[in-house]
């Protein structure tokens, strides 16, 4: 009860009149099945097309070798064509299925492929060069100290072209080499630098994602980046900025300039030293008096530069530190973090530091003495590393991820490890003891830039069982098999594709029939006859569960050829077609069967008189009909109970029941009185109403259609006591037309009298 205790206006929201219920999809599906790859962890994926699912789990499987293949196919009680579950899945969408949740079988044997890093510091050539040429354009220069020997290498074969010295860089990353080029580079090659001969010291390895031999296609780059480049900051004692220019042509080698006088350039007001910055270089100068508004700034002896035009812009740069120590005051410092590897460039140099702590006026402690001369040019980079993945997969198509600024070590968010484990389709990552943070010595492979990771990859098909499609209850999210089906509340179809082992297929019926919420569509072995298929029926009895006989031939798009596939996908598209376009009260019957071969797509011809010893016993035909294609041509369930025979009454129910379920969970610890039981009976008549007219009910009132009861006549005192609310529901299904009967009879023309 709202409490009124101060006067005033109170404004409240009331519930008026019963709640609406939501009737539930019929049209997501889930199936089990052996995939070239995709997790095998966690819940089932979904999929909304064959695109999708292509990119998940990959693409067609190849027919295994012949012993497996025989021990398998040649088994009539526990056997099966798993590698045909990528046909049936395209079966699915073919007919129309939309939502499809697929969870990967694995044999227990099977194994990650591998691949592991050794150290050293590799930098790709990023622009072609001819031989000859004096300057190189690399991708980074992290890790370099602007005064190293290099060693180039091609990239096709990894033969070394030749070793040269850089004696200068650009922050573009474009070095001078001492000596000339003696051989042409290619990036498009893959041609590529290195300091020093590489250590096989392991420092990462990287895993595929999920076992498989697919894993043996996987390649993975990781190289050093900067995350952020933040600017030095001057020493305070070092004054403010000055911006001035020449007024008069400079000779080249001239000892002295002539710049216009301005605030800031006074002798008495400067330190010892004075740095000007001229044409992108810096100069060590002494600051004349000024005289007649100009100012003479004079160069050591020796120095050498360029002639200079007037008007050219003359800068003092002003130092950030006084001398070589571990501080520096560096902008944006808050992008930093205690551990983190930077390089510091001053223009003619590059140095790796660490950072210790961040303190207060952005002051960075280093692990090291800056060197003595540091200038507000300088800048400072943060140094992560950038992951680069790539994978082709051999029933066409590619998938390639990069993640960038990724710290090296660690199993965090935003770690190699932690990023991998959490966004990568196709590679997993793990550091090992020889792994570390100096940039000289970051992860590198043997030879070249990518890692293959050709190790240990195995699919171990000759270790799968029918257990493996089973699966076991690990608890939610660590569910295998069909079990892990029961983590997906919306599957409403399910099937376990080209598999017709008794095991599997019994455990899939006693998942629908726990769950009560799905319905199974079962596939029987390949190449039966009408006594063979009759036989294969015969141990069911369920009404949440269908058989459909014969296979469909359908082609491979991974041979070009045509093979029988089985029918449980394109059943299930059907359903879901059927569902969506009619509604789950019409027969999923009748209905032409897509992607299959235009003639002879039915496996075996099955004419009227073989049907009429498969439909009593509730097995399905898949038919051709001149004119009409080839079609479902039944809607039974594997039922002896006459009162569930079709799918679709089944199908309605299971609709019915799972709507009411979950729209009335508001009722739960509601006080159980009149009140209560007025607004059930008016709730789920409304939604009743809703679906008779859709045409789900027979009746030709709403009153003839169902009826709804919750009041005394329904529960007892006891009931009451005990927390019961009972709630009789009765509704009309509607039947298919199965047999369509036209009674002609002759007519004789009775005489008329005129």
């Amino acid at each position: 009860m709202p409490e009124y205790l101060s006067p005033g206006v109170y404004v409240e929201e009331v519930d008026a009149g019963p709640r609406p219920i939501a009737g539930v999809s019929t049209s997501t599906a889930g199936m089990v099945g052996v995939t070239q790859r995709g997790p095998t962890t966690g819940k089932p994926k979904l999929v909304t097309n064959f695109l999708e699912y292509q990119t998940t789990f990959g693409g067609f499987l190849p027919e295994p070798d012949p012993a497996i293949r025989d021990a398998w196919a040649n088994n009539p009680a526990e056997g099966g064509r798993w590698w045909l579950f990528p046909l049936a899945v395209k079966g699915f969408f073919d007919n129309g299925g939309q939502r499809l949740y697929v969870k990967r079988v694995v044999s227990g044997a099977a194994g990650a492929a591998t691949g592991t890093l050794g150290t050293g510091l590799v930098s790709a050539v990023t622009q072609d060069a001819a031989a000859g040429a004096k300057t190189l354009q690399l991708g980074h220069l992290i890790g370099f100290t602007g005064a190293d020997e290099i060693t180039v290498f091609r990239g096709s074969d990894n033969v070394e072209i030749g070793t040269t010295t850089i004696t200068a860089y650009s922050s573009t990353g474009r070095v001078t080499l001492g000596t000339p080029l003696t051989a042409g580079v290619k990036a498009a090659r893959g041609d590529y630098v290195q300091t020093a001969p590489r250590d096989a010291t392991p420092s990462l390895r990287f895993s595929a994602s999920s076992p498989g031999s697919w894993g043996k296609g996987v390649q993975v780059r990781i190289q050093p980046s900067v995350s952020a480049a933040l600017p030095a900051l001057p020493d305070p004692d070092e004054g403010p900025l000055v911006i001035t220019a020449l007024t008069a042509a400079a000779d080249r080698d001239a000892a002295s300039i002539q710049v216009t006088a301005v605030p800031g350039l006074d002798p008495d007001e400067l330190p010892g030293d004075v740095w000007i910055l001229v044409d992108e270089r810096r100069f060590k100068v002494t600051v004349a008096q000024p005289a007649d508004g100009e100012v003479t700034l004079t160069f050591p002896e020796g120095t050498t530069h360029a002639p200079w035009a007037p008007g050219l812009t003359v800068r003092r740069v002003r130092r950030a530190n006084a001398g070589a120590g571990p501080q520096l005051r560096i902008s944006g410092s808050g992008r930093l973090y205690e551990g983190a590897v930077t390089q510091l460039d001053t223009g003619d140099k590059l140095t790796t530091l660490n950072v210790v702590s961040i303190g207060p006026d952005d002051v960075v402690t280093f692990d090291a003495d800056t060197p003595e001369l540091v200038f507000e040019t300088a800048r400072v980079r943060l140094v992560e590393s950038t992951v680069d993945t790539r994978f082709t997969d051999p029933g066409g198509g590619s998938v390639t991820e990069t993640f960038r600024n990724l710290r090296l070590t660690g199993d965090a968010p935003g770690t190699v490890a932690g990023t991998l484990a959490s966004q990568s389709r196709l590679v997993r990552a793990t550091t090992l003891d020889g792994i570390s943070t100096d940039p000289t010595e970051f992860p590198t492979p043997g030879t070249g830039s990518w890692l293959t990771l050709a190790d240990e990859g195995s699919d171990a098909f000759d270790g799968l069982t029918v257990a493996d499609f089973v699966g076991a209850d690990g608890g939610s999210g660590k569910r295998t098999g069909i079990v892990a089906l029961e983590d997906i509340d919306e599957v409403a179809i399910c099937a376990v594709p080209g598999v017709w082992a008794g095991t599997v297929e019994s455990a899939l019926v006693t998942h629908c029939e726990q769950l009560k919420d799905r319905f199974a569509v079962l596939d029987p072995q390949d190449g039966l006859d009408i006594e063979g298929i009759q036989a294969f029926r015969e141990p069911f009895d369920t009404k949440y569960a269908a058989l459909y006989y014969p296979w469909l031939v359908v082609n491979d798009p991974s041979t070009g050829q045509f093979v029988e596939a089985p029918p449980s996908g394109h059943v299930i598209g059907i359903y879901a077609r059927t569902d969506t376009e009619r509604g789950v009260h019409k027969a999923p019957a009748n209905a032409v069967i897509r992607g299959i071969r235009l003639t002879d797509g039915i496996a075996q011809d099955v004419t009227k008189r073989h049907q009429d010893l498969l439909n009593p016993r509730g097995i399905n035909a898949l038919r051709f009909f001149p004119g009409l294609g080839q079609r479902v041509w039944g809607a039974r369930t594997l039922s002896s109970d006459t009162s569930w025979k079709y799918v679709n009454v089944r199908r309605l129910f299971l609709f019915l029941e799972e709507s009411i379920d979950e729209g009335t969970q508001w009722v739960v610890f509601e006080p159980n009185d009149e009140p209560l039981w007025a607004l059930m009976r008016q709730t789920v008549a409304n939604f009743l109403t809703t679906v008779w007219r859709t045409g789900a009910l027979a009746g030709t009132t709403a009153d003839e259609a169902f009826f709804v009861q919750c009041d005394r006549s329904t529960m007892t005192d006891d009931d009451i006591a005990n927390g019961r609310l009972i709630c009789v529901i009765g509704v009309a299904p509607v039947f298919p037309a199965e047999f369509v009967i036209f009674r002609i009879q002759q007519k004789t023309r009775e005489p008329q009298l005129v």
